[in-house]
């Protein structure tokens, strides 16, 4: 595991943003305030909180690893937490081809950000984490996903309830409410089953299917995983995606005579993606659920 990457800066138009390693940068803070829309005071003072930025990438693999395990927290308090089917990745800040995932065996809620493994791009337990075994069928389908998309650095796949049950008609979520809209042309169906993933080549099918551009993805009879360049990001919209499969089958239970599905059209659907389930947003989302973790169990950060 190399620990030499720099982390460098570079300014425009008068705000500097910083380069994470490969040559991502950050989006710039005007940018996300815009992203969020939130109100402040006249002078420009109160501003809703944002993602820090890091000169020392040591100190953002920490911050990124702290989420990361208190993601694994959220998702037991979500219910998402079915015996050893789940997981989620983090793409390592210092080396790009390795990435930190949940130990197989241990319980979302019990999760500490020393117990996460990191794992290379063979799915060897590296030096640097916990010495733990990790899930196979976890590797074969997040490292396809990572080496796929450079611009995703987090994926999150549990066997969440109405995940699979809306897994099964093989479909898109469709435009019938706003929360919907957050995957509104931002969603792919994986329209196969091959049993449990056992090898990377299915993973890459799945990686294939999920397309160059969308952050989420339905494997038809199996569940849900979304993506994000952030923890934070990948993980609310796991929540949001599965309760939009509760609330998609509501829907159709509901609908008949008299009670026709309306749809949102096109044009607000597409302003609304853009206002409601951007990045930033997203990330600003996962906040509220973080801070439930930490005050209720500090320890996970250790």
């Amino acid at each position: 595991m190399s620990s030499s990457v720099p982390s460098s800066t570079i300014t425009e138009n008068e705000t500097t943003i910083r380069l994470q390693p490969g040559g991502k940068t950050t989006k710039k803070a005007d940018t996300f305030f815009e992203d969020v829309h939130f109100l402040g005071d006249k002078d420009g003072k109160v501003k809703i909180r944002s993602p820090p930025q890091f000169d020392d990438p040591l100190a953002a693999r920490k911050y990124q690893m702290q989420h990361l395990a208190v993601a694994f927290r959220v998702f037991a308090k979500q219910g998402f937490d079915e015996g050893v089917a789940g997981h989620i990745s983090l793409r390592d800040p210092l080396n790009p081809e390795h990435f930190w995932i949940n130990p197989l065996s241990t319980h979302f809620s019990q999760v500490k950000v020393s117990d996460l493994v990191l794992v290379n791009e063979h799915g060897e337990v590296q030096p640097g984490g916990a010495q733990s075994p990790i899930n196979g069928p976890a590797f074969a389908i997040h490292s396809e996903i990572h080496k796929a998309r450079p611009d995703l650095n987090a994926a999150c796949h549990a066997h969440s309830v109405y995940g699979k049950a809306f897994s099964c008609f093989g479909r898109v979520i469709e435009p019938l409410y706003q929360d919907a809209l957050r995957f509104y042309n931002d969603l792919s169906v994986y329209n196969a089953y091959g049993g449990t993933v056992v090898s990377t080549e299915e993973g890459a099918r799945i990686a294939k299917a999920l397309g160059p551009k969308n952050r989420s993805i339905i494997l038809r009879n199996h569940g849900i995983i979304t993506c994000g360049a952030t923890v934070d990001e990948a993980a609310f919209l796991f929540i949001a995606l599965d309760r939009c499969c509760h609330s998609q089958m509501m829907a159709n239970a509901a609908a008949g005579p008299g009670w026709e599905k309306i749809y949102i059209e096109k044009e607000q659907a597409e302003m609304t993606h853009k206002k409601s389930g951007n990045p930033s947003k997203m990330w600003l989302a996962f906040q509220p659920y973080y801070d439930q973790i930490i005050a209720e169990d500090p320890r996970v950060l250790e």
